[in-house]
């Protein structure tokens, strides 16, 4: 894993896209993994320059869909894919394929892994873009949670503010490179953490990182 100090959003958004736009000129088809929160800027970002450089490319070979998401009915509020659309994420411009579709939770999760199976089994490539929660979580993967140590690829579960759907940290390991950005100084302990200390996985699911083959975490606080 390797820790690179970077200054702003606008930077993270550029090595992400010239990444992606790396494989695709390759002629290689991209799945890209996308996250919730602070991140949704920066993916939204790197969308635009793929968009404004390789346009017919990303019709044809780039998929994207998310690696967790807020339950409850297609465009609420809390949803992360919702945000993605309101921010300008062009979905109809990629193969995208959202996680929310209107059944129950069990329902909807066993799709999701469905359509998990075959976007990789599309993808010549996966890229993982992640957020790292100040208490080291990771995509929808809290500390203690069974999504640390679920062998399925995909579960959901109850917490006081969301139901969460989300990929296991089982999956996640297997995704080919790993982009995460953690900015501000609210993740500076948790950073100093994940790059100090082998903690375990249930006391720290972004420790998972370390296990992708090509992973790569920006901050401005390292």
């Amino acid at each position: 894993m390797i820790f690179l100090q970077v200054k702003d959003h606008s930077y993270c958004a550029k090595v992400l896209a010239l990444k992606i736009e790396e494989y695709l000129l390759q002629d290689k088809k991209v799945l890209w993994l996308l996250s919730g929160g602070s991140n949704i800027a920066i993916s939204v970002e790197a969308f635009n320059i793929l968009q404004t450089s390789l346009p017919e490319k990303i019709k044809k070979n780039l998929a994207v869909t998310l690696m967790d998401e807020r339950y409850g009915p297609v465009g609420h509020k809390d949803s992360n894919w919702q945000e993605l659309l309101n921010m300008g994420f062009k979905m109809d411009e990629v193969k995208s394929v959202p996680v929310l579709c209107g059944l129950l939770e069990g329902e909807t999760t066993q799709n999701f892994e469905e359509n998990y199976k075959k976007l990789t089994e599309w993808a010549d490539i996966v890229i993982g873009q992640f957020g790292i929660g100040n208490d080291g979580h990771i995509a929808g993967v809290l500390p203690g949670t069974y999504g640390v140590s679920n062998p399925e690829i995909a579960y959901y579960y109850v917490t006081p503010q969301f139901t969460r759907i989300s990929l296991t940290l089982d999956t996640i390991k297997k995704i080919d490179v790993a982009f995460s950005f953690a900015l501000g100084e609210a993740k500076r302990n948790i950073l100093h953490l994940l790059k100090t200390e082998n903690m375990s996985l249930v006391k720290m699911p972004a420790q998972i990182l370390k296990e992708i083959p090509e992973s790569y975490l920006y901050s401005d606080q390292i």
